[in-house]
């Protein structure tokens, strides 16, 4: 089906209040997304930032077929991803209730009304006033660790590692926290932001070089959180894995 074919169903459904999505992989992201980690043959994904298991149980249903780990620091958070956790038997685990960062001890973190906005980092007003939902409800003390102290205790020898970030804003705690293990970490799942909206969050063009740096290239980015009031794009989320892995001679293997 060439693009202006595509482009007249989308056109005709539009007529009819209908939005028309094709299934290919250049018009589906999640079935993009679903056949990089089948490329990569990630087996295993470090899902932090959990909230209650959207992001797990929607990728169960999109067909992976490995290991999730989930973090979560929220209390009531924890306990229903626990409880969701449960149904999927030993594919899906959930680590002690803590967020993951530069160094290990206590930590504030600022609970949000809405609370998949809840970060380690304080949500800026401008922020607030698009999104009231992100606006503070209380703080709260919870324990923070680094990945790569955790690591030696997750059994993920010989296993091809995906981490996913959605962790608002501190992104680069968290990659700062795993700088020892990055090199046996296949891919990285993280969310940009394309303007401030954490105080002291780094830009997503700082994080996408630094990614660089660590021999990360960008295969994939999809559209994450716009303005309500303006529409701007305000953050992204970037799919990358390590240069020379997953080439089309190792995925035809």
């Amino acid at each position: 089906m060439g693009p202006q074919t595509k482009q007249a169903l989308r056109d005709v459904g539009r007529r009819f209040g209908l939005d028309i999505r094709l299934n290919g992989l250049n018009s589906r992201d999640d079935l993009r997304f679903i056949h990089f980690l089948r490329m990569h043959r990630i087996d295993t994904v470090l899902d932090v930032g959990a909230n209650r298991g959207q992001f797990a149980q929607q990728l169960f249903k999109n067909g992976f077929e490995g290991r999730i780990l989930s973090f979560e620091p929220l209390p009531d958070e924890h306990a229903l991803l626990i409880e969701a956790a449960a149904a999927f038997g030993g594919r899906w685990s959930v680590a002690p209730r803590l967020a993951l960062g530069d160094k290990a001890g206590k930590a504030t973190f600022y609970v949000t009304q809405g609370s998949a906005s809840s970060s380690l980092l304080e949500p800026l007003g401008g922020f607030v006033e698009a999104a009231p939902q992100v606006k503070v409800d209380k703080q709260i003390e919870v324990e923070i660790q680094r990945l790569d102290t955790l690591w030696p205790n997750l059994d993920l020898t010989g296993r091809n590692v995906l981490l996913k970030m959605d962790v608002q804003g501190s992104e680069a705690l968290v990659l700062a926290g795993a700088s020892t293990i990055l090199p046996y970490i296949q891919g990285v799942l993280v969310e940009l932001s394309l303007v401030d909206l954490y105080a002291g969050q780094p830009s997503g063009i700082a994080v996408q070089q630094w990614m660089a740096e660590q021999g990360f290239g960008l295969w994939d980015i999809w559209t994450g959180f716009r303005n309500p009031q303006t529409h701007r794009l305000n953050q992204i989320d970037a799919l990358f894995f390590q240069d020379g892995h997953g080439t089309t001679g190792e995925a035809a293997q």
